[in-house]
């Protein structure tokens, strides 16, 4: 099993450079086309809007193997798990996506990125950032007030050890257990990632991205092979074209090869790890974990795995929600100047994914205090999550503890010392559609 993740691993590094390399292709292909039982290998979609699948089963030519600076790395063998909970396994992607609900996401903390010269710890990179230490009763807060899914961000590169094989130091994997405990102890869901990762710069030329998240994800899908399908495995947080002009505007056609083939990489390497695993949901981003209309006409999605779900996220409308320089800081639901863009936004996914039996999670969200406008902020929570909750969507607040300004991004609604929310109004406007 180790030897055929390897192998996956070889050719899809050198596919990607020769896709990113060639010309980019309009044929569409044929559903007819596809082999169910074969493993496709992502390509580009370039047609803004394909009446059917691309053809990913073009056979591809014998490839070298990746150059000796970038050796493989050595997977260990997956151990048994000491407990293997109970799988649904007869749900179906669009039913679970619906089951996830209300989401919160744990920002600004395991996500935190420390400098070069910053002592490592655990509980360091945790506060680094100006939160405090993850409690179980922040934990319980959430299922109290109806939120049924905790996403956990989290940077693991300074707790990687060097190549070839990137050791993960169990103290960041042992703390990130204990909040997905908590989380099970009130029967969540739980989505883990990668975060503010610095090494999956998305260009053909990066080769050495692909080992870090092969040996990456196989010690992480390992560790939790045994839990149920409430954990959820997320590839990459927002994937994107760092520091260039394309890194919010949709990426290049070579950017979002090289995320499709990432993701590619990803899934098959925590299938290959077995046990709870085979069939536990993924979470694959779009370049940026963008909704706009070339980064989700451009991914991949595969065919012959039904547990992949699409991971976006959305802060729409942008002028009134995230940007900290305008002043719009008002909402009303029926006035169509404030709703179109969100309706758009919806629109969008259903065409391209929820109507072609594709589940996607708005894994990130929220609207930042402007002036403490809480009630507009309440009123956007209620119809943001309503369109959503239509299409089956879950939505996931972005919570990163900071609140009482408007000159950052203050997204915090929970008080994390007590715990207790800063304004349960809000809380209340984004559960109740999400029920």
């Amino acid at each position: 099993m180790i030897k055929l993740v390897v192998l996956v691993v070889i050719i899809t590094t050198a596919v990607i450079v020769l896709m990113a390399c060639s010309p980019a292709s309009k044929d569409a292909g044929d559903e007819s086309d596809f082999d169910p039982d074969s493993d496709p290998v992502p390509d580009i979609i370039i047609d803004p809007e394909p009446d059917s699948p691309p053809d990913l089963t073009q056979q591809q030519p014998e490839l070298p193997p990746p150059p000796e600076e970038y050796p493989e790395p050595t997977l260990a063998p997956v151990q048994t798990p000491s407990l293997i909970m109970p799988m649904n396994e007869d749900i179906t992607a669009l039913e679970f996506a619906k089951d996830m609900g209300a989401g919160w996401n744990l920002g600004n903390t395991l996500d935190a990125v420390l400098g070069a010269n910053t002592a490592v710890s655990v509980a360091i990179q945790e506060t680094a950032w100006g939160n405090p230490i993850t409690s179980r009763e922040m934990v319980e807060l959430l299922s109290d007030s109806g939120f049924n899914t905790l996403r956990i961000p989290i940077t693991w590169q300074r707790f990687i050890g060097p190549p070839p094989d990137y050791i993960i130091d169990t103290a960041i994997i042992n703390r990130v257990q204990e909040i997905v405990d908590w989380a099970f102890e009130f029967d969540m869901y739980v989505i883990i990632n990668t975060h503010h990762e610095s090494w999956n710069f998305p260009s053909a030329d990066n080769k050495a991205a692909v080992h870090i998240m092969t040996a990456l994800w196989h010690q992480v899908a390992s560790h939790f092979a045994g839990y149920s399908e409430k954990l959820i495995f997320e590839n990459m947080n927002e994937p994107r074209l760092w520091g260039t002009g394309y890194e919010w505007t949709g990426g290049t056609p070579e950017a979002r090869s090289v995320i499709n083939g990432w993701n590619f990489i990803f899934m098959n390497t925590v299938r290959a790890t077995g046990y709870n695993n085979e069939k536990r949901f993924l979470l694959i981003p779009t370049h940026a974990a963008s909704a706009d209309p070339a980064p989700i006409e451009d991914m991949w999605t595969p065919r012959n795995d039904e547990r992949v779900m699409v991971s976006v996220h959305a802060y729409t409308p942008y002028e009134l929600v995230l940007n900290t320089s305008s002043s719009r800081n008002t909402f009303d639901p029926n006035n169509t100047a404030d709703t179109r863009d969100i309706d758009a936004l919806f629109e969008r996914l259903d065409k391209r994914f929820i109507s072609r039996g594709i589940a996607v999670v708005m894994g990130e969200t929220g609207m930042l205090n402007k002036d403490e406008n809480h009630a507009d902020r309440a009123r956007w929570a209620d119809y943001y999550t309503s369109v959503a909750a239509n299409l089956g969507i879950p939505c996931i607040w972005w919570d990163n503890g900071i609140r009482s300004t408007t000159t950052n991004e203050a997204f915090g609604l929970m008080h994390r010392q007590i715990p207790m929310w800063y304004n349960p109004e809000i809380v209340d406007a984004f559960v109740k559609n999400q029920g």
